[in-house]
């Protein structure tokens, strides 16, 4: 079996053997060792402290609640539209209920 394309394919014992002469391991040095640890460290009062990240949720919180019921108040209120734009509809269309402006003569005329 081959690895690889075209003319220089190698075979899988040669590309063994090629890794096991390239891929030596090596000690780091210890300036190197001493900055993987130095990075595991971490100081108190080092990052975000916790009370910033706890005041960032919060007002993450409050923004998403207030995004949410500002969504529901316009919804509601699309729907009360939507009714009220059917029911004038249908006060057009059956015409039976007298004008107010008449309604109003009708007691005047009466008193």
């Amino acid at each position: 079996m081959s690895v690889g394309y075209g003319f220089g394919r190698l075979k899988v014992n040669e590309l063994e053997a090629w890794l096991e002469r390239v891929l030596v391991p090596v000690e780091p040095s210890q300036r190197l060792a001493q900055r993987l640890k130095a990075r595991l460290v971490t100081l108190s009062r080092a990052g975000p402290a916790s009370g910033w990240v706890t005041i960032g949720v919060v007002l993450t919180g409050v923004v998403v609640a207030v995004v949410w019921m500002g969504l529901a108040l316009r919804t509601a209120l699309g729907i009360l539209a939507l009714l009220g734009l059917v029911q004038s509809r249908r006060r057009r269309a059956g015409g039976a209920h007298p004008e107010p402006s008449s309604a109003k003569r009708a007691k005047g005329a009466g008193v």
